[in-house]
C-alpha cells in the first residue's frame, strides 16, 4: 500500500508550532510527514532567502515523492522547491500564488509596503507584531489564538525571530512549477483573492472559514482540507 508523503513548509518567520497540529493529524490519518526546519540549521545568524531555500531542499526526502504544502509566505518556497525535490503535487495553504516563472519576492507588494514602515535597526519585527495597526490581528495575527488557546501564544512567539530587513528585497528565481498538479486551501479572508485566482486556474480548492492560524487552532480540519485537495489532485 502506497503511503502519502506530505512535506510541510512553513513561513520562515514562524516556527514548527504553526503546523505541528496539522502534521499530527496527517500522521494519525496514516500519512508520512516531513517537517523541515532551517531554524535548526541557522541557530545564530540568519542567511539569505536563497540559502534558506537551499537548506530546505536538503531536508525533504524525495522518496516517496512528496506533496509539498507551502503555508503563508512559504507558498513561494514550496513552488521553488517542488520541481527540485521531485514533488508529485504542491498545495498552497493560505498564501499568495507565486509567479509562474522569473524572480519572485518572498513577500507580496501589500505586505512589503506595510513592513517597510516597521523596520528597526535593519531588522523586521517579530511576526506576531506585523499586523498591529492594520486591524488584521483577527484574520492574520494571534487574536483568535489568544482567545481560544492562550497557552500556545508564548510558544509560538518564542519561535519567532527577527529577520534582516533586506529580505524585503530578496527573491527566488522560480523554475517551471505549474506543470505539476497544484491545489489551494484558503483559511483566512486575507487570501480570498488568491482563492479566486486558484479557482480561475481550475485548481482543486478548499475553503475553510477560519483565520490564518487555523493551522494551530484546528489542525484536524486543516489536515482534512489538505487531504481533500490532495485526493482531487491525485485521485
Amino acid at each position: 500500500m502506497d503511503v502519502t508523503h506530505y512535506a510541510l513548509v512553513t513561513g520562515p518567520f514562524v516556527g514548527r508550532t504553526s503546523l505541528s497540529a496539522v502534521a499530527l493529524a496527517l500522521r494519525e490519518a496514516g500519512a508520512k510527514v516531513t517537517e523541515p526546519d532551517p531554524h535548526a540549521a541557522f541557530p545564530d545568524a540568519l542567511p539569505s532567502l536563497e540559502t534558506w531555500a537551499e537548506a530546505l531542499m536538503e531536508m525533504i526526502p524525495s522518496s516517496p515523492a512528496p506533496i509539498l504544502v507551502g503555508y503563508s509566505v512559504a507558498t513561494v518556497l514550496a513552488a521553488w522547491l517542488a520541481p527540485k525535490v521531485g514533488a508529485k503535487a504542491v498545495i498552497f495553504l493560505d498564501g499568495e500564488i507565486p509567479a509562474e516563472n522569473g524572480p519572485n519576492p518572498i513577500f507580496s507588494d501589500r505586505v512589503t509596503r506595510h513592513l517597510s514602515g516597521k523596520v528597526e535597526d535593519a531588522t523586521l519585527p517579530h511576526w506576531s507584531d506585523w499586523w498591529t495597526g492594520l486591524g488584521l490581528e483577527e484574520g492574520l495575527g494571534t487574536g483568535p489564538l489568544g482567545r481560544d488557546r492562550a497557552d500556545l501564544v508564548p510558544i509560538l512567539r518564542a519561535e519567532e525571530r527577527r529577520f534582516p530587513a533586506d529580505w524585503l528585497g530578496q527573491s527566488l528565481d522560480m523554475p517551471q512549477w505549474r506543470d505539476m498538479p497544484v491545489g489551494y486551501v484558503r483559511l483566512s479572508p486575507f487570501y480570498d483573492q488568491a482563492l479566486q485566482d486558484a479557482e480561475m486556474l481550475g485548481w482543486p480548492v478548499a475553503h475553510v472559514d477560519g483565520s490564518h492560524l487555523h493551522t494551530v487552532l484546528n489542525g484536524v480540519e486543516t489536515a482534512g482540507a489538505l487531504m481533500a485537495v490532495a485526493g482531487e489532485l491525485l485521485g
